[in-house]
């Protein structure tokens, strides 16, 4: 090592990296109509549920506020453990209760275009849409929508040049068009951040802002252009805000009047859910048959679908049974699921291999599909990152602690959820998918930021299904891009330092 370089944390930036040892050719894609028939059904199952589950929380938070006024805390922790399971089985979908803002009803202005469902076309400051005499309830609301932020293809086009250069986040402004003196508490700015790829979409949410009378006239509009980038942006709605009020009860309310009143409101809710969940899977299977009776050719596939339907149909998933559901149905049902885990005190081993805590129990959690640097030069770890990324041995150690930092910061306080194999590694860990709100899976967070490296399992690991599948081609996507990155990310930029700098 040379004792001219640069300090490491000059060149990674916060995030994570995988490593890839081998791609094998992917298999063939699923059948669009397929895919398209499924995902139907389980935005349908999601939307027929919500509603009885939004009003099952409510019914629970008043049982908290009962509980803790009779001084059982115990119990009322327990409770409000049960809310937030359930309203995380929800993060990222829209309310139930929210107000949809078609673009057919906008009068789009600037250079904004409504292009199918999207909202697209943001080259020019103050482009947006208004949405005119909107009709909706008296009340305080969130805005919330999907946004999709990537880079252009300016190569070669008249944007080709130092002064259109991609934005990292694009900044807009959602307000209530009065001339009365209370429109500067109903105008909020904010940020876009640029997406993962060119198909991630990000829930936003904006707010809040009370609307005192009906109709009201909306505007959404950029505060700068944009022609570097290509901003996508769907799904807007008005999202009403619960207020939760419980009148406080005396102390000696009967714990086992509370206890009645719970039970009851989880067996109404089991029942409502169970008929829900029944209706939405006939009517899966019978687009199924009908899709079977039009496309012969996909018989095989479709037999196969109806069959893991009728399957997930019979089991007894549970109290609510949203859970196995969506599970299930997004291919990952080989995985136990543990919702709103938090990172331990200590500090972890590594930046792939930390302690979680959930329901007060810790346990050794191993990031899936990715390898961080060891922290340790006699690790043996360290030559095999070392060939990996090209790199010296002392860099390797560098990097490694920078992981290690890393996901200490970036994971404190957050909730997380984990998908877990069953199957623990020999001293007790469990390998897991770590997923996290508005940012999705962290594996991807590390392989981005030249932190990590890729580790792909054997071409002969049969516990992979087609979902596992698609994850690892991602990550192995992400370690492309940081590898060719200028300028490259995280270890990826000592490698251009050892060797000189990126060839031009």
């Amino acid at each position: 090592m040379m004792n001219h370089r640069l300090p490491f944390w000059t060149v990674i930036l916060p995030a994570c990296a995988c490593l890839g040892l081998h791609a094998q050719t992917p298999p063939a894609p699923e059948p669009a109509a397929l895919t398209t028939t499924r995902a139907a059904f389980l935005r349908q199952i999601m939307a027929e549920s919500q509603l009885l589950t939004e009003q099952y929380e409510r019914a629970l938070a008043k049982s908290e506020t009962e509980v803790a006024a009779a001084g059982d805390y115990e119990e009322a922790r327990t409770i409000r453990l049960r809310r937030e399971q359930l309203k995380a089985l929800y993060t990222g979908t829209a309310s139930s209760l929210a107000t949809p803002m078609p673009l057919a009803q906008a009068r789009l202005t600037g250079s904004a275009q409504a292009s199918g469902e999207m909202l697209v076309g943001w080259r020019s400051n103050g482009s947006g849409a208004e949405w005119l005499n909107f009709r909706l309830l008296p009340g305080r609301y969130h805005l919330e929508f999907e946004a999709n932020m990537s880079d252009a293809p300016v190569a070669g086009s008249i944007y080709a040049s130092s002064k259109f250069q991609p934005q990292q986040a694009a900044v807009f402004e959602f307000n209530e068009v009065t001339l009365l003196g209370a429109s500067a508490e109903n105008r909020r700015a904010f940020e876009i951040a640029r997406s993962a790829d060119e198909t991630t979409f990000t829930t936003v949410r904006v707010g809040p802002l009370t609307l005192a009378r009906s109709p009201v006239t909306l505007r959404f509009t950029s505060t700068a252009g944009y022609p570097a980038n290509i901003i996508r942006l769907r799904n807007f709605r008005l999202a009403p805000i619960m207020e939760e009020a419980a009148a406080p009860v005396p102390a000696t309310t009967a714990s086992a009047d509370v206890s009645a009143t719970l039970q009851q409101a989880t067996t109404q809710l089991r029942g409502a859910l169970e008929s829900a969940r029944q209706s939405a899977a006939d009517a899966y299977l019978a687009d199924l048959q009908h899709l079977a009776a039009s496309k012969p050719a996909l018989k095989p596939q479709i037999e196969a679908e109806t069959r893991r339907i009728r399957r997930l149909v019979d089991q007894k998933t549970g109290p609510t049974g949203i859970r196995a559901i969506t599970t299930a149905a997004s291919g990952l049902n080989g995985f136990e699921d543990i919702i709103d885990a938090r990172l331990a005190d200590a500090e972890p081993v590594s930046g792939d291999r930390f302690t979680i805590v959930h329901e007060g129990r810790e346990q050794l959690i191993r990031l899936l599909w990715v390898k961080c640097a060891p922290t340790a030069e006699t690790d043996p770890g360290v030559k095999n990152l070392a060939r990996h990324f090209k790199i010296a041995d002392e860099d390797v150690v560098a990097i490694g602690r920078a992981a290690r930092e890393f996901t200490a910061g970036y994971l404190r306080d957050k909730p997380l959820r984990l998908l877990v194999r069953p199957d623990r590694d020999k001293d007790g860990t469990l390998a897991a998918l770590l997923f996290l709100p508005d940012v999705g899976l962290y594996q991807n967070v590390l392989v981005g930021h030249g932190l990590a490296a890729v580790v792909v399992p054997p071409p002969g690991d049969s516990k992979r299904n087609a979902t596992e599948r698609a994850l690892l081609a991602t990550l192995e996507a992400r370690e492309n891009d940081a590898k060719q990155r200028k300028p490259p990310s995280g270890a990826w930029a000592l490698q251009a330092e050892s060797t000189g700098g990126p060839k031009p």
